[in-house]
């Protein structure tokens, strides 16, 4: 009995795949490990004593899981915007590493932006996916004693679910392991090969794998270990580095300063100016040529070099290519290129910043028209660490507030010129304030039997406003500003003050309402107030359903659902508010919009 109460609390996989470890080494007869935490924490402790392969493999895959920073890289995560077409690209994750709240920042972030190009009218190509290949991705694979390929497979699953439970919209899962990016990226070499911006020469210098780069000497120093021994690290990341010389192939980065400083200056290419300024700081040094290929001895685990087997592509050509591999093969009958934004963390602005334009430069091809750089995201200020055991799982605030609170809380507290600071207490008060007491009683007030006992939202004359008098006049004042400033601020990646605005706007709706008193307007009879001030409301709850849309889109769904809104007026054509003298009824919903989360 005792047994089964514990694996009762455990998650199937883990049972399934380290039963009899767990019986062994964290069983009944340790109470303290009757939790699902505890338990992994356990068999972490216990890894070198582990006899199942299988159950070392998962073991091994949840230790590596928290080996992550904020953003993952190669975890390119961008949305990309032409003409009247939104390209929108989600990116990779490197190595088999589980999702993690920075990760759904950014998809959320090209999500929200590629919901409101829908909402305007543009047509929109969404993609994301996960780059697959490097050494570091070689590594965790054995260190998971797993084949590389099944290794993605599982780990590109695990993203991609993440992503769907994070309500994220895409249109393409691109995979860097599938044939159509392979052919892509072979096609890309001989073009850069063709011009001339490919020599094969020594390469020498500190190579980090961790960030799949070389690092200049200047850019590394040494640290001491816990142990005592000292260690180089690289000073940007803080991650080890080791001396590598070898044989590559390189591309003529150098030759292409000048192009790369004029693409900087054509425009605000790279927002917000703090990560201009940075760019700019790179391109006034002289820039050294870059190594683009790895020996196959070392990194077998990649694209092969056309016609040289003995040489893999390097990873970052390779990931940055995909956007390029989704824009060739998409359905779009116009040219989408080049994108006009792609929205990365802080952590990848070089890749993208410096060798994704080159790259470009050098083939004859458009560098994207900007980039949008964020911040990463703090837990309770601290960064995320292995070593704090502070990684956030987008599971974990899914189980607590739905995707819905989750995504609402990162665009409501994410600022992308500056990190972000993470907390489940902030993240429930937040979306009780919001969701449930805001604009959840706002619904609830207006649509509730006592005061509506018609259900429907009723047929008014703008004239009839004069009765609410200077509390009905501020708020419509307020109603009619609020969509042009929340487009505004959406347009300008601004989500967090759309959202602030949309705010506003709720509380001065229910500000008006407990002035109105619509009940003491019902019980003295006086019924054209109390349809004045129950219209005034409705209409303030459609535009703010309307408008939150690209923010929480099933939250906004069942709003709009319970006010008998049309599916085809939903667009961003109708966030104005629309008085019409005839009754429409309510949904039947009946559940609550969002409830109360209970949270210690």
């Amino acid at each position: 009995m005792e047994q089964q109460a514990l694996h009762y609390q455990l998650d199937p996989v883990l049972v399934n795949l380290c039963d009899k470890e767990i019986q062994i080494h964290c069983g009944p007869e340790e109470p303290e490990n009757t939790k699902q935490g505890q338990v992994e924490e356990c068999l972490k402790r216990k890894f070198d004593t582990l006899t199942s392969v299988e159950c070392r493999r998962h073991v091994a895959l949840l230790i590596t899981a928290v080996q992550i920073d904020i953003h993952a890289d190669p975890m390119l995560h961008r949305a990309c915007a032409i003409d009247l077409v939104t390209f929108c690209k989600d990116v990779p994750p490197g190595d088999g590493r589980k999702p993690h709240i920075g990760h759904m920042y950014t998809a959320v972030i090209a999500d929200s932006s590629a919901r409101f190009h829908r909402l305007i009218g543009n047509p929109v190509l969404f993609s994301t996916g996960t780059d697959e290949h490097g050494l570091k991705i070689q590594q965790a694979a054995l260190q998971a004693d797993e084949e590389p390929g099944r290794f993605c497979d599982r780990v590109s699953g695990l993203f991609k679910t993440a992503l769907i439970k994070c309500e994220i919209s895409y249109t393409d899962y691109i995979r860097t392991t599938e044939s159509r990016h392979k052919e892509n990226v072979h096609s890309f070499w001989e073009i850069l090969s063709e011009k001339g911006y490919i020599y094969k020469g020594k390469y020498e210098g500190w190579y980090c794998t961790a960030d799949e780069t070389f690092v200049a000497e200047d850019q590394t120093a040494l640290v001491k270990l816990p142990n005592g021994q000292e260690q180089r690290v690289s000073m940007e990341s803080n991650r080890p580095v080791e001396w590598f010389s070898e044989e590559n192939y390189l591309f003529k980065l150098s030759k292409l300063r000048e192009k790369l400083r004029n693409w900087l200056k054509s425009g605000p290419v790279i927002q917000p100016i703090r990560h201009y300024n940075l760019v700019k700081s790179w391109l006034d040094q002289e820039l050294i040529d870059l190594s683009i290929s790895r020996p196959s001895a070392r990194l077998s685990w990649g694209i092969p070099v056309p016609g040289d087997s003995s040489q893999t592509i390097y990873v970052w050509l390779d990931a940055l290519l995909n956007y390029m591999t989704v824009a060739k093969h998409s359905q779009f009958e116009m040219n989408i290129w080049p994108p006009s934004v792609h929205v990365i963390g802080k952590d990848i602005l070089k890749f993208h910043g410096i060798y994704w334009p080159a790259f470009l430069l050098a083939a004859g091809l458009e560098p994207p028209k900007s980039l949008l750089v964020h911040g990463h995201w703090l837990v309770d200020n601290q960064k995320m660490s292995k070593t704090t055991g502070n990684v956030v799982s987008p599971q974990s605030c899914i189980d607590l507030v739905t995707a819905t609170g989750l995504r609402y809380f990162l665009m409501h507290e994410g600022v992308p010129a500056s990190d972000g600071n993470f907390s489940m207490k902030r993240m429930v008060r937040i979306a009780n304030s919001d969701l449930a007491d805001g604009i959840g009683n706002l619904v609830s007030r207006c649509c509730g039997k006592s005061l509506n006992p018609l259900q429907t939202r009723l047929g008014v004359s703008p004239s009839s406003f004069e009765s609410c008098g200077s509390p009905g006049s501020d708020l419509l004042c307020l109603l009619e500003r609020t969509p042009d400033i929340v487009h505004d601020e959406y347009q300008k990646w601004n989500f967090y003050k759309g959202i602030d605005q949309i705010m506003a706007l709720v509380r001065g709706a229910n500000g008006f309402f407990q002035t109105m008193e619509p009940w003491k307007l019902k019980k003295e009879g006086q019924l054209d107030q109390l349809n004045a001030t129950m219209a005034v409301t409705m209409e303030t709850a459609r535009v703010v359903g309307t408008l939150l849309q690209p923010i929480v889109p099933s939250y906004s769904e069942r709003l709009l659902d319970k006010l008998g809104v049309p599916q085809e007026n939903r667009s961003w054509d109708f966030v104005r508010p629309r008085w019409t003298t005839t009754e429409i009824a309510l949904g039947s919903q009946q559940a609550v919009l969002f409830p109360r989360i209970k949270f210690e």
